[in-house]
């Protein structure tokens, strides 16, 4: 699998980080994705199409066949009709935006580029959170559900505690979260560190 972060560095433009998934080979059976759209902004749109141009995508193929929001927030959501526009993609969330919307259940499996996907509601950040974990690459897209937390200073609500202890059971070796860098070494003590650090902050029901 081939991941590309698309994002525009532009301080007036607050926008996350957006993953266009391609499979290896551009096999017919591959299903080019993008994770989160990025905000509204046109120019951020003309930044993803001029990184699209560049990548082989497969013969006949649209560049983006389905997008996969990890929650509703404006900096990953307002760039989804621009992108709807142009490739008219399938569209899946764990909260339906329009009637197009396809819902995602806790558990679902998704064909995600060359690689099969597991979808899973992950409640803290927002309620409609959700992860995107590759087992056989043993990687995780997180969205705004994993940051660094590194210290007991704060209150998080309990289905955060919850969410992180799941995260903690998995095989990751990489996380591509909404905003930052990749982390691709230590994986899961990182989501160990955070979750200990929440273990011991005020939580909130």
């Amino acid at each position: 699998m081939r991941v590309l972060p698309l994002h525009r560095d532009d301080p007036s433009d607050y926008s996350c980080v957006s993953y266009w998934l391609l499979g290896e080979n551009n096999a017919p059976a591959d299903r080019n994705t993008l994770i989160d759209t990025g905000s509204t902004a046109p120019l951020n749109l003309d930044h993803f199409l001029g990184e699209m141009a560049h990548q082989s995508k497969g013969i006949g193929k649209r560049a983006v066949e389905q997008v996969i929001l990890t929650h509703g927030h404006f900096d990953h959501t307002g760039g989804l009709a621009g992108i709807t526009g142009l490739f008219a993609p399938d569209i899946y969330a764990w909260s339906a935006l329009d009637r197009s919307t396809r819902t995602i259940q806790d558990g679902m499996a998704l064909r995600v580029a060359d690689e099969e996907a597991v979808l899973l509601h992950t409640p803290g950040h927002s309620e409609d959170s959700i992860c995107v974990h590759l087992p056989g690459s043993s990687t995780l897209f997180s969205g705004d559900t994993l940051y660094r937390i590194s210290d007991h200073l704060g209150a998080y609500p309990r289905a955060y505690l919850a969410t992180l202890e799941r995260l903690a059971r998995l095989e990751i070796r990489s996380i591509y979260p909404g905003h930052g860098r990749p982390i691709t070494r230590d994986a899961t003590a990182y989501i160990c560190a955070c979750l200990d650090n929440v273990r011991h902050s005020l939580l909130q029901d």
